[in-house]
């Protein structure tokens, strides 16, 4: 758990001794004889404007290196992404996901950036939280640097708690305060539902298996949380948020029209949205004049998912002087202001995160920012996706109804433990 900003040492990176001009593609493309264009790849069309606006200042600071930001939906990003890994054609400087940095960084497809952030004058990794800085790193070296970080927060409708005389959430709230009141909220003459509790991971059951006492994954990643009771009875609460109580629609409900459209159509009373929704909140005229935001409920103790994404360079690029200028400029203070400022996402250099909260000040952001103190990194392992999908199947007919996590939790803890055994 993350219980304050961690500073993480240098050592292991300067002992690294790898040079970074070995994984790339030589000189700099021609940036010894006049300008040079790099790409950016981003899939995030609401961030675009605060990628643009870090790209602007980067240009100013750096005459004849122009920063072309290329935005590709995200499920379309990773395809793109592997087909240009493979024909040595990805972007420049692009962003990653912890769910993919171990497949990206074998086989020298990432540069190494222990040097640049070693030696960098204006930025140092002990801004950044240590998990992040690791969940970036393998084998001593550097593969991204961390560029945002997100917690997971309680949304609610204000005009249907006002009508229903329910008080808003707080940070007493329990799961039992949360029940009730969505058992209060819940109208069906009208498709009102008191909380959205879909199949979802990050958003959802995951942070109750912490909030429980549970986890998802040993720490030494060889086991599955599945085989803790706390665990089978946090996932088995949140199923019947649909299941037992009817507070929450059907995974059926949920396949026609997602949580975001539920809630931003007045349909769902509370809702948990990770930070990097805000904008979509923002955006939507609705969730815009009735929503807010409020800390997740406590089960045995207060607890959040905490993910970030970074900033990685292709190794293939014909630009490596260019690409690391810019990776080495998205690091630094002035860079993370503008991607707050222009409300892309919460910054990871420490002490900017005001400048996200004052993008958003018609919703309490601060929210977001406060439950770094009760974060877990969200669980990750070198094939996250797979052992994920492995989860998710073996949860579907719990989540109908048709079968208990308790009568499932074998299949999940063989299934899973087989994945993170390959790993090794």
């Amino acid at each position: 758990m993350l219980k304050n900003w961690k500073k993480v040492s240098l050592a292991a990176v300067l002992l690294s001794g790898l040079v970074l001009g070995a994984c790339g593609n030589g000189s700099d493309g021609g940036n010894d004889s006049g300008d040079v264009t790099i790409t950016y790849g981003i899939w995030d069309k609401i961030q675009q404007p605060g990628m643009e606006a870090i790209a602007e200042a980067f240009e100013a600071e750096n005459p004849g290196i122009d920063v072309k930001v290329e935005v590709t939906p995200w499920d379309q990003y990773w395809t793109k992404l592997e087909a240009g890994a493979k024909g040595e054609s990805m972007p420049d400087v692009f962003w990653m996901h912890s769910n993919e940095i171990a497949k990206y960084a074998t086989g020298g497809v990432l540069m190494d950036l222990s040097e640049t952030y070693a030696n960098s004058e204006v930025t140092s990794l002990d801004h950044f939280p240590e998990e992040l800085v690791e969940l970036y790193s393998a084998d001593d070296a550097l593969y991204g640097i961390p560029k945002d970080y997100d917690t997971i927060a309680l949304w609610y409708n204000k005009t249907l708690f006002d009508a229903a005389g329910v008080a808003y959430p707080d940070e007493t709230w329990t799961w039992d305060t949360m029940l009730a009141a969505a058992q209060t909220l819940t109208d069906p003459d009208n498709g009102v539902y008191g909380i959205l509790a879909p199949l979802n991971r990050q958003e959802g059951y995951h942070n109750f298996i912490f909030q429980n006492g549970g986890y998802v994954l040993s720490d030494d990643k060889t086991q599955s949380g599945f085989r803790l009771d706390e665990t089978i009875e946090a996932v088995q609460w949140y199923a019947d948020l649909s299941v037992k109580y009817g507070v929450s629609p059907t995974q059926s409900q949920f396949a026609e029209n997602t949580n975001l459209s539920f809630f931003q159509s007045g349909r769902g009373a509370m809702g948990f949205f990770g930070s990097w929704m805000t904008g979509e909140m923002a955006n939507n005229d609705y969730t815009a004049a009735n929503a807010d935001v409020a800390p997740l409920p406590q089960g045995k103790q207060a607890a959040t998912i905490f993910n970030g994404l970074a900033n990685s360079v292709a190794a293939s690029t014909d630009n490596e002087e260019a690409a690391l200028k810019f990776v080495e400029f998205l690091g630094t203070e002035e860079a993370m202001r503008l991607q707050g400022e222009n409300g892309a996402a919460i910054p990871a250099y420490e002490g900017t995160e005001e400048t996200f909260v004052n993008a958003y000040s018609q919703f309490n952001m601060q929210v977001y920012v406060d439950q770094m103190e009760n974060a877990y990194i969200k669980p990750y392992s070198a094939e996250t996706a797979r052992w994920e999908d492995v989860e998710n199947n073996a949860l579907m007919p719990v989540f109908d109804g048709k079968a208990t996590v308790k009568e499932v939790a074998a299949d999940i803890v063989a299934g899973v433990e087989e994945v993170l055994a390959s790993e090794k």
